[in-house]
C-alpha cells in the first residue's frame, strides 16, 4: 500500500524563506506532505502546544539552520531549538541541512548581536555531535540534497505515513483477514497437536503396549558341540513384543532419514536380540547359542504398515539424485515426540546418606516403561 509521510519542516523565517520554499517543492515532489508552524506567534503557548501536536503526527522532522538563531522563548532558547529538542525526545528521525558557510552569508541573513551569534554556532554544534549533517549553500542545491536525505531516510526509518481513504481495507476485507487470521491459529495450533498426538482414526489399531505377534526361525547349537555340529537344531516360535518396544529400538535410526532395507535390517535385529532374551533362560537352551534368525518379508512389511499408519515414520520427500530410486524412511512430528518419550532417560530418586532423599540421572532406566524378558 503506498504510503505517504508528513514532514515537519523547522527553521527560521525570515531568513530562509526561500530555501523553505525549495525544501517545500522537494517534498511535494516525493508525494510527501509538509508541515511547519514558523508563521504561529512565538509567545503563544497554546501555538506551542499546537506545534508539538504536529510535530507528533510528522513521520520525519528537517531541520534548516542558516545564519541566523531565531526568536527566543521565555528562558533565552530559539523556538527553532526547541521544537529540534522536542523531536529528538520524541525519536522522530531528524534530517539536519546546515548551511555550509554561514560567515559568508550576507548581513541580513545572519546575527548581529555577538551573544546571539554564539548562541548559532553552539547550536550548530550540539546538531553536529547527534547527527550525520548535511551542508548546502544554495537554495536549488538544498532541494537536491533533501530528495536525496529524505528518500533514503524513509526506506532506512520507515515511518507510519498516510494513505487515502479509498486505500484502506473495506470491513468485507477486515472480516475476511480476522477469519484468515483465526485459520491460521487453528493450523498452528493443529500443527503442535500433530506433535504430540496421534493421527485421527488411530485409536482402534493396534500400538503401545498392545502386542505384536510375530512368528520367527532360529537355530540353537550347544556350545561344547564341535565341527560338523551334529547336536544342531532348528525351531520355530512365536515372539511377542510391543509396538511401543519395537518403534523404541528402530525410532533413532530415522531421526534423519533412513534407506527401506536399513530399516527392514533394524527390525530383524530389534526381533533376533529380543528372541535372545526370550529364550536364553530357558532350561533347553541355557548351554546353546542361538543364531540364524528368520523373519518373513511379508511380516517385516506388516510392521512397516503399522508404524506408518499409527503416524509414527513417512516416507521421505527429500530430494535426491533421479538414479536414487530407493524408498527411504523418516519420522513424523509425532514419531519423533514419541521417540523422545520412549527413549529419554527419566530422573530417578536416590536416597543420599543420613536418609535423605535426592536426584541422579538412571543411566539404565528407560522411559518406554518395558520390562525384563526371560
Amino acid at each position: 500500500m503506498e504510503k505517504r509521510y508528513q514532514v515537519f519542516i523547522s527553521s527560521t523565517f525570515e531568513d530562509l524563506k526561500a530555501e523553505r520554499q525549495a525544501v517545500l517543492r522537494a517534498i511535494l515532489e516525493l508525494d510527501h506532505m509538509p508541515a511547519g508552524m514558523e508563521l504561529f506567534p512565538a509567545a503563544d503557548e497554546e501555538a506551542w502546544q499546537l506545534i508539538t501536536d504536529v510535530i507528533d503526527a510528522s513521520d520525519y522532522y528537517v531541520l534548516i539552520i542558516g545564519g541566523r538563531y531565531g526568536s527566543l522563548d521565555g528562558v533565552g532558547i530559539s523556538y527553532t531549538e526547541r521544537e529540534y529538542d522536542y523531536a529528538v525526545a520524541k525519536k522522530t528521525p531528524v534530517i539536519a541541512l546546515l548551511h555550509q558557510n554561514p560567515d559568508n552569508l550576507p548581513r541580513d541573513k545572519t546575527e548581529t548581536a555577538e551573544n546571539v551569534w554564539e548562541e548559532l554556532k553552539r547550536f550548530r554544534s550540539k546538531v553536529e555531535d547527534k547527527h550525520t549533517c548535511v551542508y548546502w549553500t544554495t537554495a536549488e542545491e538544498l532541494k537536491a540534497r533533501v530528495i536525496v536525505s529524505l528518500t533514503s531516510c524513509t526506506k532506512r526509518h520507515p515511518g507510519v505515513g498516510w494513505v487515502r481513504a479509498n486505500m484502506l481495507p473495506s470491513s468485507d476485507t477486515l472480516e475476511e483477514m480476522l477469519a484468515l487470521r483465526k485459520r491460521i491459529v487453528e493450523l498452528e495450533a493443529h500443527v503442535v497437536s500433530e506433535r504430540t498426538h496421534p493421527p485421527e482414526g488411530t485409536e482402534l489399531l493396534s500400538q503401545g503396549d498392545d502386542e505384536c505377534r510375530l512368528p520367527l526361525g532360529f537355530t540353537a547349537r550347544r556350545r561344547t558341540d564341535q565341527f560338523p555340529y551334529p547336536n544342531d537344531r532348528s525351531y520355530d516360535a512365536t515372539v511377542k513384543p510391543t509396538w511401543d518396544e519395537m518403534f523404541a529400538a528402530v525410532a533413532p535410526s530415522m531421526i534423519d532419514e533412513t534407506p527401506d532395507r536399513s530399516l527392514r535390517a533394524a527390525l530383524k535385529t530389534f526381533f533376533s536380540d529380543y528372541a535372545v532374551e526370550l529364550f536364553r533362560s530357558e532350561d533347553e537352551f541355557k548351554e546353546c547359542v542361538l543364531f540364524d534368525f528368520t523373519v518373513r518379508r511379508e511380516d517385516i512389511d506388516t510392521c512397516i504398515v503399522q508404524l506408518r499408519a499409527l503416524g509414527l515414520i513417512t516416507e521421505s520427500t527429500r530430494k535426491r539424485s533421479v538414479k536414487d530410486v530407493h524408498t527411504y524412511w523418516a519420522l513424523t512430528p509425532f514419531g519423533d515426540h514419541r521417540m523422545v518419550q520412549l527413549r529419554a532417560l527419566r530422573r530417578t530418586a536416590r536416597r543420599e546418606p543420613g536418609g535423605s532423599l535426592g536426584d541422579e540421572r538412571d543411566r539404565d532406566t528407560v522411559t518406554d516403561g518395558s520390562t525384563d524378558v526371560g
